[in-house]
């Protein structure tokens, strides 16, 4: 059998020990929310004084924008429609499909006609051809079958004149003007 006897006159737990325990860990946690305040405070200080800063940087930038703006003269303005324009060519003459206008031109022109040089101007959809005939009927044969054609439009004879082929046979040499040769379709 066992017994318990307790013959001490106050309870064991030292209750004031544990009040003081009580009161350094509640005076810690008083010290840690006040540095976190603290903390917070600086923060949104801080934060306000960036967004400050930040307005400026803003209209400073747009003030310089504003005079970059005004500051471009017509020199440069030229220099820089130029340079669109060119480039605005170059894509366009890109995305033309010479394979497209290459068939057309085999269906008209006849076997005795030859090409030499294809001139496109891309601004004005037009085909400058340069080449030779055997004869005057050969380059007609050709001015009718581009007249004719559906694919072409205003074609104009620019030159034509007779010279010496190879092997002294006489050439006709030609030049012809196609509008509305580069259709884009």
């Amino acid at each position: 059998m066992k017994l318990t006897l307790n013959l001490a006159s106050r309870s064991y737990l030292n209750r004031r020990a544990l009040y003081f325990g009580y009161a350094i860990v509640i005076a810690a946690l008083t010290c840690l929310l006040m540095i976190n305040v603290f903390s917070s405070l600086q923060t949104l200080r801080h934060e306000g004084q960036v967004r400050q800063h930040l307005a400026g940087l803003e209209s400073e930038q747009a003030q310089q924008a504003a005079t970059t703006r005004k500051e471009l003269d017509a020199r440069q303005q030229n220099r820089l429609l130029a340079d669109v324009a060119f480039a605005n060519d170059i894509l366009s003459s890109d995305s033309f499909r010479w394979t497209e206008l290459l068939d057309r031109l085999e269906k008209v022109v006849p076997d005795r006609v030859r090409l030499r040089q294809l001139k496109p101007d891309y601004k004005e959809g037009s085909l400058r051809i340069e080449g030779d005939a055997k004869t005057v009927t050969d380059l007609r044969v050709l001015l009718d079958q581009l007249i004719l054609s559906p694919d072409f439009t205003d074609v104009y004879l620019l030159s034509q004149s007779r010279q010496d082929g190879a092997a002294g046979q006489q050439v006709i040499k030609y030049s012809i003007l196609i509008r509305g040769a580069l259709s884009y379709e």
